[in-house]
């Protein structure tokens, strides 16, 4: 029997007039551990959620802010009778929530995506599948004990995951920060250039690499988590895979059965199917530069990383780029020529690389390129080439720029926080000299 609508919904909402200030809703959410709160206005019905609150956060909207007056999109209203089939016909995997209304158009519960997905044929599992094998796709990020909770918020933003891991010296992980826990610290407004050690979660609650999909979910539901620390045989977290992406491969496999039952639905697959590989190519890419995001370039780099270890050969090399002097643009120009020159210099950063290299923005101003299978003569060409076409290309508005570049190379046994450290080294070196030049950090041995 397929389910309705209201039989899966969350009946007990939370809402709130859209007159009320932010600080109302972020007071409301924290005492009830929500994670999203419903906004009632005139005619339409918004939803306010973590993220959106980090952005806000990151952003100094003033908390004394009307809710009407926030840029949230209005969500879908959805009737309670409704059953789930043909609801998917109604709707993409970008509605994100949905409020349903009863027969007196009134709210009467709230509805994720993510639910309507648990909710269809959740039986078919890949049992054989495990967690070990999904790792590349999922990397965790991380940070340490001792940095700010400002930078961790940072983290979440750039990175576009909802969890930090926290490691201590030893690179064991001891705590995660979710944006569930952000809530709390900006409700409590603590002060965000202390230690994230003391505003993380902790001990964690990890599972094996080698744990199935389907042991995956049971867990979840057991646990009543919104995501999956992973870890290999030496305890070391390896990756993080919240409940909706699970989800999402499973709902992949039930989209393969259903094909084979007829073309009844094959519209909605082909929709689907569709939506999925841009739903994919969305999370690997920056939002702004569209060139691939920090997550995705950490996981392009722990694979070249694993690869070279494996077969015990080869190298690579790794470019850290800095826009010097950017805060500056910002301040003279306005934020809107700051976005411009991001773009811009995005473009350029792909035109000075070649086929095989990974482009990526760290965040902010940093860029990083790898080079596979480059040794540091020829890194220091395409830097060289990249410095060159940056301070002679008219960025308008008599804008003159320049860059800073770090190059450091692959050696065996390196981790990624060893390589991308000497490169950031040699970054700052670049600029402490005076910018717009090229400087290599390289390993030095004690004999």
């Amino acid at each position: 029997m397929i389910p309705e609508v209201l039989d899966i919904a969350i009946k007990d909402v939370v809402s709130i007039d859209a007159n009320q200030p932010l600080e109302e809703a972020v007071k409301i959410m924290a005492a009830s551990n929500l994670r999203t709160i419903v906004i009632k206005d005139t005619s339409s019905y918004k939803i306010l959620t973590t993220a959106q609150l980090i952005d806000f956060k990151l952003e100094r909207i003033n908390y004394s802010t009307k809710l009407k007056d926030l840029k949230l999109k209005r969500v879908k209203e959805i009737s309670k009778n409704l059953n789930l089939i043909n609801l998917l016909n109604e709707i993409n995997s970008t509605e994100e929530y949905m409020v349903v209304k009863d027969e007196n158009n009134e709210l009467a519960g709230i509805l994720s995506y993510t639910d309507i997905i648990n909710n269809i044929d959740p039986q078919i599992l890949m049992e054989k599948q495990t967690l070990g094998n999904l790792i590349l796709n999922y990397q965790a990020v991380f940070t340490y004990e001792n940095s700010s909770a400002l930078h961790a918020v940072k983290l979440i933003k750039n990175s576009g995951t909802d969890a930090v891991i926290i490691k201590d010296n030893d690179e064991k992980a001891i705590g995660i920060f979710t944006s569930k826990d952000f809530i709390n610290l900006i409700h409590l407004d603590c002060d965000l250039t202390q230690s994230i050690s003391k505003f993380m979660t902790s001990p964690i609650k990890t599972l094996n690499e080698h744990s199935t999909i389907a042991e995956a979910l049971a867990f979840i539901r057991k646990q009543k988590f919104k995501r999956i620390i992973i870890e290999n045989e030496q305890g070391f977290v390896t990756g993080i895979i919240s409940q909706k992406e699970l989800l999402r491969i499973v709902y992949n496999k039930w989209i393969e059965l259903m094909k084979k039952e007829g073309n009844k639905i094959s519209k909605t697959n082909e929709e689907l199917i569709q939506t999925k590989s841009q739903l994919e190519e969305v999370a690997a890419t920056d939002y702004l530069t569209k060139i691939y995001n920090r997550q995705k370039f950490e996981s392009f780099l722990e694979y070249e990383i694993n690869k070279l270890n494996r077969y015990d050969n080869g190298s690579f090399s790794l470019l850290l780029v800095d826009i010097d002097h950017f805060k500056k643009i910002n301040d003279s120009y306005g934020h809107l020529k700051g976005d411009s020159v991001l773009k811009e210099f995005a473009k350029i950063l792909k035109l000075s690389s070649r086929q095989s290299d990974v482009v990526a923005r760290w965040g902010g101003e940093e860029f990083v390129v790898l080079l596979p299978h480059t040794g540091v003569e020829e890194a220091i060409l395409v830097a060289e080439k990249l410095r060159s076409t940056v301070e002679i290309h008219d960025f308008k508005d008599n804008l003159e720029l320049t860059c800073s570049v770090g190059i450091s190379l692959f050696h065996k046994d390196d981790t990624k926080r060893e390589v991308f450290n000497r490169a950031d080294n040699a970054l700052y070196k670049a600029k402490a000299l005076g910018r717009n030049r090229i400087e290599i950090e390289v390993l030095t041995c004690s004999v």
